[in-house]
């Protein structure tokens, strides 16, 4: 059997918008302040949730693993992470562009991406998508425990 790649659903801004909404939902319930993320973490997100190659380093993980844990599970996930940030960053901000033009992104005037809405139609939630959208969902909650953008970043040794 010949197994193929579709490149063009794998880069599309839909489909990454549904997986920051799915980060952005959960980053604002997780929070205490209910305050959604700001938009430097969401350029992690493609990166972290949408890699094959980050897939196997989430299994075992749940909502109380946390941030820190599975970066000293998994230490090689910091490597040339600003790389990929920098290698994803048209297609995110295509995401965000798209997420905004369709009404399921909005910017605030602070600087933060809130979610327009909470569910996604079965079509996008099942599937292949739906690994990449528990782990921006896990993402979502570890990030916001962590206190603040500058925490996050820091321990992902990313700087902005």
């Amino acid at each position: 059997m010949i197994s193929s790649r579709d490149v063009f659903a794998e880069t599309n801004p839909a489909f990454y918008c549904a997986v920051i909404s799915q980060f952005c939902s959960a980053y604002k319930q997780a929070q205490l302040s209910q305050r959604p993320p700001a938009i430097p973490l969401i350029y992690l997100i493609v990166p972290l949730a949408i890699s094959q190659e980050m897939g196997p380093t989430f299994d075992g993980c749940n909502k109380d693993t946390g941030l820190p844990q599975w970066l000293s599970r998994n230490p090689r996930i910091t490597l040339d992470l600003a790389k990929k940030v920098n290698a994803t960053l048209e297609l995110t901000t295509a995401a965000v562009r798209f997420g905004c033009l369709a009404r399921r992104l909005r910017i605030s005037p602070d600087g933060d991406l809130d979610a327009s809405t909470k569910t996604l139609p079965a079509s996008v939630s099942g599937g292949v998508a739906s690994p990449a959208l528990k782990r921006a969902r896990l993402l979502g909650i570890w990030m916001a425990t962590m206190g603040s953008p500058r925490a996050v970043l820091e321990a992902l040794g990313v700087s902005v």
